[in-house]
């Protein structure tokens, strides 16, 4: 229901110019009467925070919780507001999540109809065992004919791929919308930068979100989304069959280890959502204040992940990081000053801010 009404959202925005320009303000110095050459600050405004609130609120895919307690739309909210503030622990925990599924269905690969769907949920405790009042983890997916079967020396799915999308509350082609509507953010940025148009700090930073939720609709693809209820499952009540041949995929546990998976990316993650930051590194800014504020607050949220990383090390080898552990507190401060400095900068953009390419007008497109 929530990316139907962002796909409307969105589609009320498709590029229109306004019929009566001289009815509104114009802020070029130029004359106004072709309005496809220029665009309002409040569309500016619109379209950045429009998009980032619809690429976030789609890309995100909340597990289903252990405990089942908790609604999926609060679980959906909370990885939101999470990806908002910390948008590379997101994108670290996708990665580690895409990496886990695709252990599991190497593990699976001999399961005819397995796929990597099947992985995510598993992952996200799709599979709730009520006896045992737990879910189901990877290393135990042979012992629930209710997920694998076994039939003779063939096994097969239980549950089909289709029987898992069902219960998805998304499709490929809402998620392509979004996809289409975020590559479009980001060819209109370098098409500003390449005319030497002038780019607000506010699109550079939805720019930064673009990129990182690009990277999540890649990784999350195929993992089910919003989905209501775990599937119930139970062990089987006899064994296996004994003269079965032994499978590697039966035999070998999936061994990860969280912060090999997750720490370097989000490291890595830091560098790229921080150096997206950098591009807006040479801006004009209201003030001088202001410019510094910029570049040493941008400077401390590419860092601070990598301090993050170093805190993980020290702490896995039983080494004190406590003077490491100012850096949650530089990069919370420094991602507050870069939303402050953000709006601020608004207040006195320069006139080719305003000013759109002609090229952009002759592409359906929305924002």
């Amino acid at each position: 229901m929530a990316t139907a009404l962002i796909n409307v959202l969105l589609a009320s925005n498709v590029y229109s110019a306004p019929t009566n320009p001289h009815n509104m303000t114009c802020f070029l110095p130029a004359d106004c009467n072709d309005p496809r050459n220029y665009r309002m600050m409040w569309g500016i405004v619109y379209s950045c925070l429009l998009t980032m609130f619809a690429c976030i609120w789609t890309a995100v895919h909340p597990d289903l919780s252990q405990s089942y307690g908790t609604s999926v739309f609060k679980s959906h909210v909370s990885l939101m507001i999470i990806s908002l503030v910390v948008p590379e622990w997101t994108l670290a925990f996708a990665w580690g999540q895409f990496m886990i599924s695709q252990r599991i269905s190497e593990k699976c690969e001999m399961v005819e109809g397995w796929t990597l769907t099947h992985s995510y949920f598993v992952v996200m405790n799709g599979f709730f065992d009520p006896s045992e009042g737990s879910v189901v983890g990877p290393n135990d997916l042979q012992e629930y004919p209710g997920i694998i079967e076994n039939t003779g020396d063939t096994r097969k799915v239980a549950i089909t791929k289709k029987e898992i999308l069902d219960r998805s509350k998304s499709d490929a082609f809402s998620k392509s919308l979004i996809v289409l509507q975020l590559l479009w953010f980001i060819t209109q940025y370098v098409g500003r930068w390449a005319g030497h148009l002038h780019i607000s700090q506010l699109e550079t930073m939805t720019l930064a979100y673009a990129a990182l939720c690009l990277v999540l609709y890649v990784l999350w693809w195929d993992k089910p989304v919003n989905i209501q209820f775990p599937i119930h499952v139970t062990q089987q009540s006899s064994p296996m069959n004994v003269n079965q041949p032994p499978k590697r995929t039966d035999t070998d546990p999936i061994v990860f280890d969280s912060n090999e998976l997750d720490a370097p990316i989000l490291a890595a993650t830091g560098v790229i959502f921080g150096g997206i930051h950098c591009l807006a590194w040479s801006f004009p800014f209201p003030t001088h204040t202001e410019m510094i504020l910029w570049r040493v607050s941008v400077i401390s949220i590419t860092v601070a992940p990598t301090f993050l990383l170093l805190i993980v090390w020290f702490a896995s080898h039983n080494i004190s990081g406590s003077i490491l552990a100012l850096g949650p507190v530089v990069y919370t401060a420094a991602r507050a000053i870069l939303v402050v400095l953000t709006f601020t900068s608004l207040r006195s953009p320069p006139p080719s801010l305003y000013q759109t390419p002609s090229w952009s007008s002759f592409f359906p497109h929305f924002g």
